[in-house]
C-alpha cells in the first residue's frame, strides 16, 4: 500500500485528503476542510495537512496540490480569487516530501473522471451509451474529455488521449477559458450586462463573472431588486421556475456549449463545482439544455455526453490519481 497526499486549494475553501493506493485501486482514507483565508503561505498549507490528517508528509509517496489559478513550473502557483501564493521549492525538504506537484485545480477535476468519480457521475444530455473514460478499451482511440465548473470562480480543464505502444494514456491540460469574454444575446441580456458591469466594476464580463457565485448574486439582484449574498440568492432564486434559475441555467448551458465547441470533447463534458453540486436544479432545468443548443448546423454538441459529478471531493480524487502516477504506483479506479 502507498500513501498519497491530495490538496484542493480553492478561493474559499481548502480540502485536504489522504488516499491509499492498493491493488484494488484508490481508497479515500481521510478528508478535512478549512477556510483558505486562514492559510498565509505554502508552509501553512502543508502544516495544516499534517495537523488535520495526523500524518507526517514524509510518509507519503507523493503530494499533488490543485490550485484555483495559474501554475508555473509544476511547483508554484497563485490563486485567482485570493492573495495566497504557493511555492513548494523551499518547503519540500523541510517536510521530507519526496515527490510533489502543483497543478491547476481543474486538471485534478479532469483526472477525476478516470476514477470512481467518473463512474458515479450523472448523465444529463447527449449520448447515454458512451462509456466513462476509465472504461475505454486499450485498442480504442477516444476523443478528448472536458470538465467545467463554477464556485468562487469558474474553472475548466481537459484530457487529451494518446496511444503509446498500443496503450491508451490521458494527458491533462489546464485552461483559463473562464476569463474569456462572455457572449450576451438579445436586449434583455444586454441590459443585464450593463447592470453587471456597473456592479462588478468591469468593462469586460467573463464567464468567471457570470456563472459563479458572485455572478448569481448580481443576476438575482438585477431580476428581483434584492441584493443578497451568493448563498442567499441561490436559496431564493435557484428553485422551481424562478427567473433567476432560468437565466442562470441558460448562461451555464451556453458556457458549456462554448467549451464543448472548443475542445470537441466527444468522450464527455463533466460538470463540477459548488454551484452545480449544491444546486442540481440548474443543470436539470430545460433552460440549461436550451443554452447548450448552439450551432445546431454543425451537429457537434449533440454528440457530446454531458455528465455531472456527484462527489464533492472530485478534485481530491483527481489529485490522488495524479499523485499515484507521479509515484509510479497503480491507480485502478
Amino acid at each position: 500500500m502507498h500513501m498519497l497526499a491530495a490538496i484542493d486549494l480553492g478561493g474559499t475553501h481548502c480540502r485536504f485528503a489522504r488516499f491509499a493506493a492498493t491493488p484494488r485501486g484508490l481508497d479515500l482514507e481521510a478528508v478535512e476542510t478549512c477556510p483558505t483565508a486562514g492559510l498565509q503561505d505554502s508552509d501553512a498549507v502543508l502544516q495544516q495537512w499534517e495537523s488535520c490528517l495526523h500524518t507526517p508528509l514524509s510518509r507519503v509517496a507523493a503530494l499533488v496540490m490543485g490550485v484555483a489559478g495559474p501554475v508555473q513550473d509544476g511547483l508554484r502557483a497563485r490563486l485567482s480569487n485570493a492573495p495566497l501564493r504557493i511555492d513548494l521549492n523551499a518547503v519540500m525538504p523541510q517536510f521530507g516530501l519526496r515527490r510533489a506537484r502543483v497543478v491547476n485545480d481543474f486538471v485534478c477535476e479532469a483526472c477525476a473522471c478516470l476514477t470512481r468519480v467518473g463512474e458515479r457521475s450523472l448523465h444529463l444530455l447527449g449520448p447515454a451509451d458512451i462509456p466513462c473514460p476509465s472504461h475505454r478499451s486499450p485498442g480504442e482511440v477516444p476523443a478528448p474529455v472536458a470538465v467545467l465548473g463554477g464556485g468562487t470562480g469558474l474553472g475548466s480543464g481537459w484530457l487529451v488521449p494518446q496511444t503509446d505502444g498500443g496503450r491508451l494514456r490521458w494527458s491533462p491540460l489546464p485552461s483559463e477559458s473562464g476569463h474569456q469574454a462572455f457572449a450576451f444575446l438579445g436586449r434583455e441580456e444586454e441590459d443585464f450586462a450593463v447592470f453587471a458591469r456597473e456592479r462588478l466594476g468591469r468593462s469586460l464580463l467573463r464567464p468567471d463573472d457570470v456563472v459563479t457565485g458572485r455572478g448569481l448574486a448580481v443576476l438575482h439582484h438585477f431580476l428581483t431588486g434584492r441584493d443578497l449574498t451568493p448563498a442567499a440568492a441561490a436559496a431564493e432564486g435557484l428553485v422551481g421556475d424562478h427567473p433567476t434559475l432560468r437565466w442562470y441555467a441558460r448562461f451555464l448551458g451556453r458556457t458549456c456549449a462554448h467549451w464543448g465547441l472548443a475542445t470537441l470533447c466527444y468522450s464527455g463534458l463533466f460538470l463540477t463545482g459548488g454551484m452545480v453540486l449544491r444546486n442540481p436544479a440548474v443543470t436539470e432545468h430545460p433552460a440549461f439544455a436550451e443554452g447548450f443548443s448552439l450551432a445546431p448546423e454543425l451537429g457537434v454538441l449533440e454528440r457530446i455526453p454531458v455528465r455531472r459529478y456527484t462527489d464533492a471531493y472530485s478534485g481530491l480524487w483527481g489529485a490522488a490519481w495524479l499523485g499515484a502516477n507521479l509515484a509510479g504506483v497503480p491507480t485502478g479506479r
